[in-house]
Formats: structure tokens, C-alpha cells, sequence
């Protein structure tokens, strides 16, 4: 059995990883993503009442989309957010801060010709209200991951959002936003698309890649963090 495995949405990877009772998925993509989501998870012959928890990232649409579909079809699982995510789920709608801009005129090109070809993007999503049983965390964690079974810890990464976490199992960091591997030839070589503060994003960085060997994102394939080290270190020459 994998200790972890990543599925491929619409927008979104999304990360499976084995818990001590089951799994934790870290995302769940558009809400119009549920039958890949359901085709991929029985493909690795597991049953979404096997999903016992769902780590959330953040929370735009094309990461929680399909949040209140998955708590109606297992009522038992278990959401693991950030507090920030909580507020900003109940208001059903992205949270721009004022200070939000792509990280390069490039990528905001690229972002609208997409919307263009897609039928546009949405900023829109079902609200949810935290449940008594999900888990409401400080944005640095790390005695939650080991009672469930992953050696790991979670660590507080905004930036990209204010709501940003990072889930760290062993030597493999699953960022969501936080990092970037999607057409870095573009311009901004692994920030977010959209951010609010580069040095906010930098600092991220700096605590993802202090003891982790591969950086697995929302957007992109995952790869190695002496990569994103290396790209620390130019921004500082």
C-alpha cells in the first residue's frame, strides 16, 4: 500500500495519504470535479468511507469545491483547517486581500486567456460551517499529524493567502499555493499565481524547505526543494 498518492483534477492535484485508521486527502478540487475524484480514488481501491480525514490548504474553489459533497457522502470524516479557513468558508466566497496581485503580468495573461477557454473562473463555492468533530488548528502544528498516524507536522505558509497551511510527512511538504511548478518559464519562478506579499511567500519557503527533500504543489508536478532552495537564494543576491 502507497504512503501517499497524488490524483489529478481539473485544476487541482490533490494528495492521498495513509493515516492510521484510513486516509487523509489533502484538498478536493472544483465541485465539478466529483466523478474523476470518485473514478481515481476506486482506480486505487479505496472507499470514500475510508476518508477519514481532509486536510484543507486553503480555501479557494479549486481546493475545497467539492468539501460539502464529500462531508454529505461520509458524514464521519474529519476537516483539518486553519482558523482563518474556517471564517472564510462560511462566507462562500474567495477572500481578496487588498494588497493581491499576480506575481508577474505574464502569468496574469495566461490566467485570462484559460478563463476564456474554460467558460471563466468562479470565486464562488458552497459555503460550509466547521462541524463539532473537524479539527480547527493553529497555523503551526505539530503533535496533530503523529496521533494520526503520519510522521509530520503543519506549518502555517501564507502568502498566496492569508489561510495558507502546508502539510510536511516525513520528507515530502504538500503546499497547495504556497509553491508553484506550473509554467515557471513565465516569469516569478514558484510563486503563487496570485499573492498578496512576495516576502510573506519567501518566508514560507524558508520553513518548508528546512527539512524537507521533495515540495509537492497544487499546480504543477512535484520536484525536488533544492530547487526552490536555489530559487531562495537568488532572491537574496
Amino acid at each position: 500500500m502507497f504512503n501517499w498518492h497524488r490524483i489529478t483534477l481539473s485544476q487541482t492535484n490533490c494528495y492521498i495519504l495513509k493515516a492510521k485508521d484510513g486516509f487523509m486527502l489533502v484538498d478536493c478540487g472544483n465541485a465539478h470535479d466529483k466523478e474523476t475524484f470518485l473514478k481515481s480514488i476506486q482506480a486505487l481501491g479505496i472507499d470514500i468511507a475510508e476518508m477519514r480525514y481532509l486536510f484543507l490548504t486553503h480555501h479557494h474553489n479549486d481546493h475545497v469545491g467539492l468539501l460539502n459533497d464529500l462531508v454529505s457522502m461520509n458524514p464521519n470524516v474529519k476537516v483539518i483547517l486553519s482558523k482563518k479557513c474556517a471564517s472564510y468558508l462560511e462566507a462562500g466566497r474567495h477572500y481578496n486581500h487588498p494588497k493581491q496581485k499576480y506575481a508577474h503580468s505574464m502569468l496574469r495573461l495566461v490566467v485570462e486567456i484559460f478563463a476564456k477557454l474554460n467558460g471563466g473562473f468562479s470565486e464562488e463555492f458552497t459555503p460550509y460551517v466547521v462541524r463539532s468533530q473537524d479539527i480547527v488548528i493553529p497555523e503551526d502544528n505539530d503533535t496533530l499529524l503523529p496521533e494520526l498516524g503520519i510522521q509530520g507536522k503543519i506549518l502555517g505558509t501564507p502568502g498566496h493567502t492569508e489561510d495558507s497551511i502546508s502539510l510536511i510527512m516525513g520528507d515530502v511538504a504538500f503546499v497547495g499555493d504556497a509553491v508553484r511548478n506550473l509554467v515557471p518559464a513565465l516569469g516569478a519562478a514558484y510563486l503563487p499565481f496570485l499573492l498578496y506579499d512576495p516576502e510573506t511567500c519567501y518566508a514560507s519557503w524558508l520553513k518548508i524547505t528546512a527539512e524537507t527533500k521533495m515540495i509537492c504543489p497544487a499546480h504543477g508536478k512535484c520536484f525536488e526543494a533544492e530547487k526552490l532552495r536555489k530559487r531562495l537564494r537568488s532572491t537574496k543576491s
